[in-house]
């Protein structure tokens, strides 16, 4: 049906006409008020390319919005300044907007959905699909998890939600709100639902505004809460804590959480939640909030099955990492594991710059495929009935808190990413050694042409009194790790260049175990730098890390992280451990005895 609105130009200079349909449409119509395809019912122009959705054409000029109370809203024909953002949506606005004084902007079916919802006209939702996240799976399921929802701008995968056809990211929670809510910490006065345009803070958690999004509060008393905040209940009755019910508190007071304090290193709550603290009035217990509202249900990808919250009275060994654990613990009951929370998303593979392969979480080891069952971090047993890190090959494991205690020192390895050699290769070849061109019966290579030198060079056993120029060898210095020459090694017959026979054989790139950004270093020759360890200077040879743009020794760079020590008594292994800003530190675990590595290289000789 055709009919022409001579009067409704709607701000377009030839007069417009109403069709119910679109026929005989060569080009794709797009609205001039949202930007998006014309369907169905719309108002369109004769003359030109002028389309107008039947809902953008009837949307008033103004609006008095319930969610919005201090100012009426007005249609402007475009933004009135660049880089104009919806506060529903997040998008840019870039046609028709909704515009308040207040810095306020919205796309015409961002700011006429919110109305509708705050008048429970919501006859296009009536037809919507709503998707339970645990239920549901889609194509795009990567691509869900990094939506928010448009009200309370948590994770849309977090509660039900409304199906993406509807063009709205939205939580069926949210929008079923009440529009006013009496809240406990606020007796005062009644919190209003309202966008945030004021940018107040959340006065239970604390969090800086985003701009976006909604949240209930009181303007006069500049009082706001998150959604989701608001939802917390002023008082929980646990099955951990029978006795009594808990409380919600603003502040903490100082209290330790009795769910997560007994490992604070790695099992902590997030500190964004500090600040919210349930506890008890008669006795003092209390639990963080996410200890004490953890959600029903969790699923993670690098486990097939979901685990269900199992609330514990009496202590609990977390089957995932071996630690104890209270109170608040999860199941799958299919593989009977019981575990941390944090300890269900746990990183499958992981690499450490103690092993040069990938190491592999398991919740349990064979006791006959790893006999020596102690970590190669801490020195203490791993129980292998209980998670742990470990790598098949070299028998090597750790305890999950040794590998994971220090944030930035391991990194996640895809399991795309590994090969069968379980190894990273660097891109080019790593051989010092150019060509061998002479060698015994046994392999060993008497001569050489080493890429560091431009003339061959030749191995010797033997300290000889006498070198080319005359001088003794015994005053000579290895030219790779600048320490006195000793056997066995190589020399140049031509000039006077000698290099220990282990300094020969460095390679031309190398992943040193101390080095946090876990790249390949290049060794070079022939600059002078300074030592990031040991802060020495030296012209020798250098492992260089051009992120870091830092040089390593190669005395230093060769150092095992254990070693066995003449100054310590007992036959017990010594470690070496960086502390920050690399100073060396060796370390013996039992007793404590610990040796600067300056210190430790003095001994040695």
């Amino acid at each position: 049906m055709d009919m022409e609105m001579g009067s409704q130009h709607f701000g377009h200079q030839h007069p417009v006409v109403f069709k119910d349909v679109l026929n005989n449409q060569t080009k794709e119509a797009i609205c001039l008020r949202c930007g998006e395809m014309v369907f169905g019912s719309s108002f369109s122009c004769m003359e030109c390319e002028f389309y107008l959705h039947k809902k953008c054409a009837e949307a008033p000029s103004k609006i008095d919005h319930p969610f919005h109370r201090n100012h009426p809203l007005v249609l402007l024909p475009e933004p009135s300044y660049k880089g104009c953002l919806c506060h529903f949506c997040g998008k840019t606005c870039e046609k028709s907007v909704y515009h308040c004084s207040c810095k306020l902007d919205f796309h015409v079916k961002c700011a006429l959905f919110p109305l509708n919802m705050a008048e429970k006209k919501l006859e296009e939702l009536k037809h919507v699909t709503i998707k339970v996240p645990l239920l549901f799976t889609e194509d795009d399921n990567k691509e869900l998890e990094k939506l928010d929802c448009f009200m309370c701008w948590e994770p849309l995968l977090e509660s039900m939600y409304f199906s993406l056809d509807c063009g709205f990211n939205l939580h069926k929670k949210c929008v079923e709100l009440p529009h006013e809510i009496k809240y406990p910490f606020h007796k005062r006065h009644p919190l209003i639902l309202q966008f945030n345009v004021d940018h107040f803070s959340c006065k239970i958690c604390l969090q800086k505004p985003s701009g976006k999004g909604f949240v209930y509060s009181c303007s006069p008393c500049r009082f706001a809460v998150h959604i989701k905040c608001a939802e917390f209940p002023p008082i929980l009755n646990l099955p951990c804590h029978r006795n009594h019910p808990l409380f919600l508190h603003v502040k903490r007071e100082g209290r330790s959480c009795h769910a997560c304090r007994e490992n604070p290193s790695f099992m902590t709550c997030e500190e964004t939640q500090q600040n919210k603290f349930y506890r008890c009035s008669s006795c003092t217990f209390g639990l963080h909030l996410e200890c004490a509202l953890p959600p029903l249900t969790i699923k993670e990808q690098i486990h097939k099955h979901p685990f269900s919250l199992f609330w514990r009275q009496v202590s609990f060994i977390c089957d995932a990492c071996g630690l104890e654990g209270k109170f608040v613990s999860y199941i799958c009951s299919t593989c009977n594991l019981l575990v941390h929370k944090k300890c269900i998303s746990l990183p499958p593979i992981i690499r450490i710059p103690r092993h040069k392969h990938p190491i592999f979480h398991k919740y349990f080891l064979q006791g006959h495929q790893f006999k020596d069952c102690d970590c190669r971090l801490c020195d203490c047993r791993v129980e292998i009935e209980y998670g742990s890190y470990s790598c098949f090959n070299c028998k090597f494991v750790v305890h999950v808190k040794c590998a994971l205690e220090k944030k930035g020192w391991y990194k996640e390895v895809d399991p795309k990413d590994i090969d069968r050699k379980l190894a990273i290769v660097p891109k080019m070849s790593t051989n010092p050694i150019d060509c061998v061109i002479e060698k015994h019966d046994d392999g060993e290579m008497t001569k050489i042409k080493h890429f560091s030198h431009k003339h061959n060079l030749i191995l010797s056993k033997n300290l000889i009194e006498e070198h080319c120029d005359g001088a003794s060898l015994m005053d000579k210095y290895c030219d790779g790790c600048v320490l006195p020459i000793s056997n066995p090694f190589y020399y140049c017959s031509e000039c006077d260049f000698l290099l220990h026979k282990s300094c020969a054989k460095s390679p031309k790139q190398e992943q040193l175990w101390f080095h946090i950004c876990q790249r390949f270093l290049i060794l070079l020759v022939g600059c002078i730098f300074r030592c990031d360890l040991c802060q020495s200077e030296s012209n020798g040879f250098s492992y260089m890390c051009k992120k870091c743009d830092v040089h390593y020794c190669l005395y230093c760079a060769t150092r095992n992280y254990r070693i066995k020590h003449q100054a310590h008594k007992h036959q017990n292994k010594v470690y070496i451990m960086y502390l920050p800003l690399y100073h060396e530190l060796y370390r013996a675990t039992k007793p404590s005895m610990k040796i600067m590595g300056g210190c430790c290289l003095l001994l040695q000789s």
